[in-house]
């Protein structure tokens, strides 16, 4: 229910981007209202399972700013947490098998190379790795990355709208087109049923929506399709951790027998819906990773949506270069948990202290 027709901010989205920014800016004493075109729930974040994993790609590379993200995603997540019955996430950490030779020289070397804090990577050679987690297939050693968590995106979006609805966030499901345009310093908003809200400011954090908005088309904006596969098996998985190998594979030991294996691999598609091929390569994964579970499914769930990313892989936050007031928190790629809650205090601290954003993910790289 609307409430106020002026808000201080307008935030477009209600993914982890929407919903970190809403978080911070209600932190620092600023009104909020959050639309979203689509039903809440419905985007990238609404995956299955989702992981906040801090060391990422081939080599293991540790995530700009690891230490910074992971405190404050952490952060949020048990400030929801405590006020929602369901567990949504654990800091489980992740396992990451090297399935070649050559990966494994790059795993080796990763805990000195990237300069990672103590016990947050463990590097653990092919027998010791055999040893301690018997129920992987062909390998040559793994690394144990201590510090990463796994989270039920459906729950997490749950608790976090009635947790920043009692903060004293306004949100609202405009599933009907709507406009905004600048009039006097201020962004007016025409919503469904004709109603008309105004606020100083507005956020773009609506992902794949801004890839079709003409104001961010300056933006090397890409978007590519994911899917998941939820297999569910009779028997509890010999599991403790989630696992990075050929895309993610998400474990969380409230349900002790399911896995969410996901992939993003679709540059070009023309719908949304899972398909058989995704299955099909989703299961593929499985099967090299876990050779023996395969075969013990019960029952599988799928699940697709878009991700945003650019060239450089990293987040774009900051202000539009014609348009006052109005910024972006974009591009956060399959990082968006480990990385959104952030970007959100990065752009915060831009508007609120005038403090310059790290030119890393500042928008004005693309400028």
């Amino acid at each position: 229910m609307i409430d106020s027709n002026l808000y201080d901010v307008v935030i477009l989205g209600a993914g982890i981007a929407g919903l970190s920014a809403t978080d911070e800016f209600l932190n620092r004493g600023l009104s909020c209202l959050v639309i979203d075109s689509k039903l809440f729930g419905n985007g990238a974040t609404s995956a299955p399972m989702l992981l906040a994993n801090p060391a990422t790609g081939r080599r293991a590379k540790k995530t700009w700013q690891a230490e910074e993200s992971f405190a404050l995603i952490s952060d949020f997540l048990e400030r929801v947490q405590s006020g929602s019955k369901t567990p949504f996430f654990e800091n489980n950490g992740v396992l990451r098998p090297a399935l070649t030779e050559d990966i494994s020289k790059d795993f080796e070397r990763s805990p000195q190379k990237y300069e990672w804090p103590d016990n947050w990577l463990t590097w653990l050679p092919r027998s010791e790795f055999s040893k301690e987690y018997p129920f992987f297939g062909d390998h040559y050693g793994g690394l144990i990355v201590e510090n990463s968590l796994s989270i039920n995106g459906p729950e997490f979006i749950k608790a976090s709208l009635e947790y920043l609805s009692a903060k004293g966030a306004e949100f609202l499901e405009c599933t009907q087109q709507y406009s905004y345009s600048q009039k006097s310093n201020q962004w007016i908003f025409e919503l469904n049923h004709q109603k008309t809200v105004s606020s100083k400011m507005v956020v773009d954090a609506t992902g794949f929506g801004q890839t079709q908005s003409e104001r961010w088309n300056f933006l090397p904006l890409h978007a590519v399709k994911g899917q998941t596969a939820t297999f569910r098996f009779e028997d509890e998985l010999p599991l403790n951790h989630s696992v990075s190998s050929l895309g993610y594979m998400a474990f969380m030991s409230h349900y002790p027998t399911q896995l969410t294996v996901g992939s993003t691999y679709e540059h070009s598609f023309d719908h949304l819906k899972p398909t058989e091929d995704g299955l099909n390569r989703l299961k593929g994964k499985l099967r090299q990773t876990f050779p023996d579970f395969v075969e013990k499914i019960v029952n599988t769930e799928q699940w697709a949506n878009v991700r945003v990313t650019v060239p450089d892989k990293l987040p774009i936050v900051g202000h539009h270069p014609e348009y006052a007031n109005l910024y972006i928190i974009g591009a956060l790629g399959s990082k968006g948990m480990m990385m959104g809650r952030y970007a959100a205090y990065c752009l915060a601290e831009s508007i609120i202290n005038q403090k310059i954003i790290d030119p890393t993910i500042s928008v004005e790289r693309y400028f």
